[in-house]
């Protein structure tokens, strides 16, 4: 039998015995541990000591970038009028006074103003304190007298802002030896009495603040030092963790080993913050000084540096111009601290109590809110022209072409009728979103920029309209147009101001794209009529008959070379202005114009320097005479006729009188509305539409002419008007304006145009439609019947006689008309008149005394036609055609932008 006993019950497994490390173990795993947390510990303190040194030792021996106004030169006919001279000396600080013995005082009298003006470095030359005596007028500076008798004499430049990093600040760094001793004993005394005592961190002043803020149930105190504070403006946040402040008290205590309390007290008084003036901050005493009381710090009286320091825990809400009550609490509080403390004597302590506190902001009218908008333009500047990309913390100097008047009369205008347009518009009060608007000025004869705002509220949107959006121009391209049509050799015609060309509606059709048909405004149709006619009403069918006939790509050229840099698509539409322009290169290209087709580059700034106060050399260009001047001061002749009869009369009705000439720009749905308008010293643009671009729905006559309207009246206060200069070559001759035919005695006297033709191009035919038809009665002998003697033939008449022979613009383009199926009835004469030939003499029947001439003047009344149907040859093959343009710029629109 097999063996049947049962297995043994199996032993459960022992775990074996753990076996305890040694104790040489246990004490080598603490020893390397305890060496890698020190080491690691020396390595990050020398990590963040090195940082904290090299930080520091940059950030003070950095100097920002600042940007100033350019010196004011007093000169006899400079135009700063008391009004405006008064206001300078304010903003710069200047002090009314019994007195002028010291720089930065002036006495007004009976004999004019005494001015002790500062000295200041400039590029052009220093200029050193002296005492002048000025006179003014209304208008501008009379007399200017130097007390040494000789020289010249000049106001500072003022500081826009400066740039230390990404935001924009005012700050004017100030060698501790040059702040008062008093403001120093402020500082100390409120923010960290016992600085000049602890090691960069104040145990004591730890320790007092926790038991106050316990006592007040909150954390009414801080117990941060000065080398704190300045530790944590200099490397860290404002986030409130115990990790930051363990940082924060690292680096502070090794500042403080490093460097003395005199370098950390300056570098503090010239980085604390010190509020906002609108969208720029104000750090340190020195900038805040000017801000707050009109006075450099080393002018600050006890009092004004005890308001600087009771700001220090809370700047916008202890400003004086904020809360003046709770900043009156703070700086009596400050004073009665320096007092307790040794620092003022009882009698110092009462004058500083009964010392008021400044009413508003120094620079509160020079348009301060809009700077940030022209700086913008001033960086974009300095890289394109000096080649800097970078321009924080590297101590330049740059001197800007801004005149703060005009900034302010822009700013104020754009905010103005902008809130006008909201109030008297019920559709657009009811909008989320805001109206926009931008405005320029620029002196025509420098190409400087004078004034820019890209916006109504910088702080609310930084974005600026005036140099970065792209908006289509509409009707603003029509002088374009002109201009290309004017000159032969682009538009293979002799057209002049009194050409006729044809404002019928017609369809543009075309093989490889959807036909075409340009409208005008309001669906009014004019006929027949003369170039200038069709620019001064803006007529979209007739501009477009002409831009078809010069071509489309002559206006591009045109455009291009005048100042227009962005791409542009050759399609018809472009000729009503079927493009997106940002609004600075349409006054650039305007301003081509106004200076009779010399070019020059818009340019803000004036000098640059570094902080050696060395000139850094620019890539500025001269001025380049891009087109003929005679062509361009054609179209400048049309756009007088805008201002006067056309699209801009609406400026004449709100007062500005002066010769000038512009054009409106309205696009489609009226979603932009422009006005560019220019007299030969000054040119101002002006833009209104929303951001998203949703339509307006109001035109340029009634939105973007009041405001240029507003804006030129007060920046062109006090100048004479005078007219645009004529370029040689240049005849006038008095024509109708309907039939661009010369006047004759029976043309309407409201019809009679003085027009400006290049030699050899002016009419050669008297008017049709008010034609002398009747002959002269005469008897048997061949003499006047009564009634008739004083008939004079028109070959003798002066008016009528024998034109002078005139050199012609240019070499006969061609003897024979050209047919041209686009114009659809437009006169494009083709043939120039040869040098030697004269006009011979002219014998055209005249009425009798009293009668009426058999056609009467055709009306002008506008018309409305059936479109004609015209064809237009390919622009490109046809495996092209397939190439769309840009989505901002519809090959084929259903509509073109309104003619306004």
């Amino acid at each position: 039998m097999p063996d049947s006993t049962p297995d043994p019950t199996p032993v459960p497994d022992t775990p074996p015995r753990r076996r305890r490390p040694s104790r040489k173990t246990t004490f080598r795993i603490l020893a390397w541990g305890s060496l890698s947390i020190l080491v690691l510990f020396v390595a990050l303190g020398l990590w963040v000591y090195i940082e904290a040194v090299r930080t520091f030792e940059v950030r003070r021996v950095s100097l920002p970038t600042r940007v100033f106004t350019d010196k004011v030169t007093l000169v006899s006919g400079a135009p700063v009028g008391a009004e405006e001279l008064g206001e300078k000396l304010r903003r710069l600080g200047y002090r009314e006074t019994d007195s002028v013995d010291q720089p930065g005082t002036f006495q007004r009298g009976e004999e004019g103003w005494r001015i002790h003006i500062r000295a200041f470095d400039h590029p052009e030359g220093d200029q050193e304190a002296q005492l002048v005596t000025v006179t003014t007028t209304k208008d501008g500076i009379e007399t200017v007298t130097v007390a040494d008798g000789s020289g010249t004499a000049a106001l500072e430049p003022e500081l826009l802002t400066s740039i230390m990093g990404d935001q924009l600040e005012n700050r004017s760094p100030v060698p501790l030896d040059a702040i008062p001793q008093h403001v120093i004993d402020a500082v100390v005394v409120a923010e960290d009495v016992r600085f000049f005592a602890h090691p960069g961190v104040d145990p004591i002043g730890i320790f007092r603040a926790l038991m106050r803020n316990i006592r007040s149930g909150g954390a009414s105190e801080g117990g941060s030092t000065l080398t704190q504070q300045l530790v944590k403006n200099y490397y860290l946040t404002n986030e409130r963790t115990m990790r930051r402040k363990i940082v924060e008290a690292f680096m502070a205590l090794m500042l403080d080993a490093k460097y003395s309390k005199k370098e950390i007290v300056e570098a503090y008084l010239n980085d604390i913050y010190l509020g906002r003036d609108r969208s720029i901050s104000i750090l340190g005493v020195g900038q805040a000084s000017r801000f707050y009381f009109g006075k450099p710090v080393t002018e600050a009286t006890i009092s004004e540096a005890a308001v600087l320091a009771g700001m220090i825990p809370s700047p916008n809400n202890f400003s004086p111009f904020a809360n003046a009550e709770k900043s009156k609490e703070r700086r009596d509080l400050v004073l009665r601290q320096m007092r307790r403390n040794g620092k003022i004597t009882e009698e110092q302590l009462r004058v500083a109590l009964n010392q008021p506190l400044p009413e508003k902001p120094t620079r509160q009218a020079s348009g301060l809110g809009s700077i940030p908008y022209y700086v913008d333009r001033v960086l974009q500047e300095i890289r394109r022209d000096y080649g800097i990309e970078e321009v924080e913390g590297r101590g330049l100097q740059i001197y800007t072409a801004i005149d703060l008047e005009w900034q302010e009369a822009a700013a104020k205008q754009v905010e103005a009728n902008l809130a006008r347009l909201e109030e008297g518009n019920r559709r657009l009060r009811n909008r989320d979103e805001p109206l926009q608007g931008a405005a320029i000025a620029v002196d025509v004869a420098t190409g400087e920029i004078r004034a820019l705002v890209g916006g109504r509220n910088y702080e609310v949107s930084q974005f600026n309209r005036a140099t970065s959006a792209k908006r289509q121009v509409g009707s603003l391209f029509k002088p374009f147009v002109a201009v290309a049509a004017f000159e032969p050799s682009l538009s293979r015609q002799n057209i002049t101001p009194a050409t006729l060309v044809n404002d019928a509606r017609f369809v543009l059709e075309r093989r490889y794209s959807k036909d075409w048909s340009p409208r005008n405004y309001e669906g009014h149709y004019y006929g027949v009529v003369t170039v200038r006619q069709a620019l001064e009403k803006s007529m979209n069918s007739a501009f477009v008959r002409l831009g078809l006939s010069s071509g489309v790509d002559s206006v591009i050229k045109t455009a291009s070379v005048l100042g227009v840099d962005t791409e542009m698509a050759d399609n018809p539409a472009l000729i009503l202005g079927a493009v997106e322009v940002p609004p600075v290169q349409m006054a650039e290209a305007y301003t081509t114009l106004a200076r009779m087709g010399s070019r020059l580059p818009l340019r803000t700034i004036r000098f640059v320097t570094d902080e050696d106060g060395d000139a850094v050399a620019s890539g500025r260009i001269d001025p380049v005479q891009v087109f003929p001047a005679r062509d361009v001061y054609l179209a400048v002749h049309l756009m007088e006729g805008v201002m006067n009869r056309g699209t801009g009369a609406g400026s004449r009705a709100l007062g500005f009188r002066k010769t000038a000439a512009g054009k409106t720009g309205t696009t489609n749905d009226q979603r932009d509305a422009w006005f560019i308008g220019f007299t030969p010293d000054t040119l101002a643009l002006t833009w209104i539409g929303f951001d998203s671009n949703q339509p307006v729905g109001i035109s340029a006559s009634d939105s973007a002419v009041p405001m240029w309207a507003r804006l030129m009246t007060e920046i062109t206060a006090g100048r004479e008007s005078r007219d645009f200069p004529v370029p040689g070559g240049m005849v006038f001759a008095e024509v109708d304006a309907t039939s661009g035919g010369l006047v004759t005695p029976q043309c309407p006297g409201n019809q009679v145009v003085q027009e400006a033709f290049k030699a050899g191009t002016e009419p050669r035919h008297l008017c049709p439609i008010h034609e002398i038809r009747q002959p002269m009665l005469v008897d048997a002998y061949g003499m006047p019947l009564p009634g008739m003697e004083g008939w004079t033939p028109l070959d003798e008449d002066p008016r009528f006689g024998s034109l002078p022979p005139t050199e012609p613009v240019s070499p006969p383009i061609s003897t024979e008309p050209r047919p041209d199926p686009v114009l659809g009835g437009g006169n494009f004469p083709t043939r120039t008149v040869p040098p030697t030939s004269t006009r011979p003499p002219v014998r055209l029947p005249v009425p009798l005394p009293g009668e009426r001439p058999e056609n009467p003047p055709t009306s002008t009344q506008p018309t409305t036609t059936q479109p004609t149907t015209t064809r237009r040859p390919p622009a490109r093959p046809p495996e092209q055609s397939a190439q769309q343009p840009p989505a901002s710029e519809p090959s084929e629109p259903e509509e073109d932008p309104p003619g306004n």
